[in-house]
């Protein structure tokens, strides 16, 4: 459908195109005052699955905004994560939340009833399973795995055949530099992702996982389990959120400062560990604050596509490059099969003045408490060489705007005077006498009631437009006639 579905804290739910970038539907109340805290689309792409704060998923069409089923799971506990999988020709849609629990729900449109219960949890689930709440699931259709990740680090590997543990993956805290506090979440895992693509193979690493200390885990779930490789994408704060495209080959980090990095993982522990991170594709700053949720795009363009939101309220597009498409919503729209309606070579206007953006002098000249005046005599004193070298040992991409030049004037709003509407008045002729009955003249009478038309239609406040040729009705005319025809009678009975 080449559209966009993104869903907010207020439970509304947005629909967008994603060839221009405009809004086409949105419906309110999808979890009634409950916050949206998770979705995913069905294996047809034609439905959506909404996971909230109220403890309940809801399948949409979200075309119309029709509430096809609601699924209950057995509580109230909120859900942290929703996905939809397919085993033996048989599909299921997995939640998990803060009740600890596997919920399984069977997705099938046999059923006539609106309202639908999870299936029974697993018995290792429910004897054996996770202790924490949990953050993220994953699955894997290949080897028919599924994984769950805690709020105390632990990841657990499960069989969708049999609902069996398969195995156990604890990291243990990646930099003891570090302070490490689990009930800080340091030890959580926020995010899984399966590489399906690698296939059964028992020597790479087939799981990638976020956390704990936002490091970056590359696993092997065989013989055990095995950290093969673990790096830490950001300097201060690491990833918050990782997902990896459709063919496995490259992974894309977000961090808590907006930041994107994009890795080459197409070799990347395939074979045994790793000590070095995989290989830097391109990096660059996307938002101001932490990013929520990442999508790779194919199929709709030539080259793949990446799609990020934030906890800044926004939504935008890129090119696996860092090429800044636009942001959802804006006033202007992008031809998506046409780049020069991109916004590239421009950045995001928050990010260009976020205070991480602006170049070290104009930043230390700010701390030191200088005038507005001074501090814009220290931006045009800045030449392209002193911001790009100034730049260079920064995060993010600084493009061409980044000369900061001084702003006009602003004043607190137009005058009174400039608000009052402005009319222009007809000119009027000025008014003459009344003619004399004795001598009655046909031109002063037709004069005299063009002059009463013009008064009783024309003084009236109204934009100015000016007449061309003005001629006499017909009433006018009759008028006319019928009082020469009068004054004739008067001269004969005269007489």
């Amino acid at each position: 459908f080449k559209q966009i579905v993104t869903a907010c804290n207020s439970s509304m739910v947005k629909v967008w195109d994603i060839e221009t970038g405009q809004h086409v539907f949105e419906y309110n109340n999808a979890h009634g005052n409950y916050a949206i805290t998770s979705m995913i689309f069905d294996s047809s792409g034609r439905r959506l699955v909404t996971g909230g704060r109220d403890g309940l998923l809801r399948i949409w069409n979200y075309n119309n905004g029709q509430c096809l089923r609601t699924l209950k799971k057995g509580s109230t506990d909120e859900v942290t994560c929703v996905i939809h999988v397919t085993v033996s020709k048989n599909k299921y849609i997995v939640c998990v939340g803060w009740d600890r629990r596997i919920n399984v729900f069977t997705d099938t449109t046999d059923s006539i009833h609106h309202e639908q219960h999870a299936l029974p949890h697993w018995t290792d689930d429910e004897k054996r399973g996770h202790v924490e709440d949990i953050l993220a699931v994953a699955a894997n259709s290949i080897t028919n795995h599924l994984a769950t990740s805690s709020y105390d680090g632990e990841i657990i590997i499960w069989s969708l055949v049999s609902g069996h543990i398969f195995c156990r993956l604890k990291a243990s805290p990646p930099d003891p530099s570090k302070t490490f506090d689990p009930l800080e979440g340091d030890a959580a895992v926020s995010t899984l992702v399966f590489l399906p693509a690698r296939g059964v193979t028992r020597r790479a690493a087939t799981l990638v996982a976020c956390g704990p200390l936002g490091f970056v885990h590359f696993w092997n779930i065989y013989k055990g389990g095995k950290v093969m490789s673990c790096f830490n994408p950001g300097e201060d704060s690491g990833a918050s959120l990782i997902d990896v495209n459709s063919s496995n080959t490259v992974l894309a980090t977000g961090d808590n400062a907006g930041h994107v990095r994009l890795y080459n993982i197409s070799e990347y522990c395939k074979e045994g560990t790793e000590r070095s991170p995989p290989p830097l594709l391109s990096q660059w700053r996307a938002h101001t604050s932490t990013i929520k949720c990442f999508e790779f795009v194919s199929g709709v363009c030539p080259f793949e596509l990446i799609l990020s939101g934030s906890d800044d309220c926004s939504v935008r597009l890129w090119t696996g490059k860092g090429h800044y498409i636009g942001t959802l919503g804006q006033s202007t729209r992008w031809d998506i099969e046409d780049e020069d309606s991109y916004a590239y070579p421009r950045v995001p206007r928050d990010v260009l003045t976020e205070p991480l953006e602006i170049p070290e002098k104009v930043r230390s000249s700010l701390d030191s408490g200088t005038t507005q005046k001074e501090t814009r005599n220290v931006r045009t004193e800045l030449d392209d060489e002193d911001v790009v070298l100034d730049y260079q040992d920064q995060e993010g991409t600084r493009l061409r705007h980044i000369k900061h030049k001084p702003h006009p004037k602003t004043h607190d709003g137009p005058a009174v005077y400039h608000s009052l509407p402005c009319f222009e008045l007809t000119d009027v002729p000025p008014s003459r006498n009344a003619p004399v009955i004795g001598s009655l003249d046909p031109l002063s009478i037709l004069d005299a009631v063009e002059i009463e038309s013009v008064r009783s239609e024309d003084m009236k406040l109204r934009p100015f437009t000016p007449k061309l040729g003005l001629k006499p009705k017909r009433s006018i005319l009759n008028t006319t006639m019928k009082v020469l025809t009068a004054t004739n009678i008067m001269k004969g009975l005269n007489k």
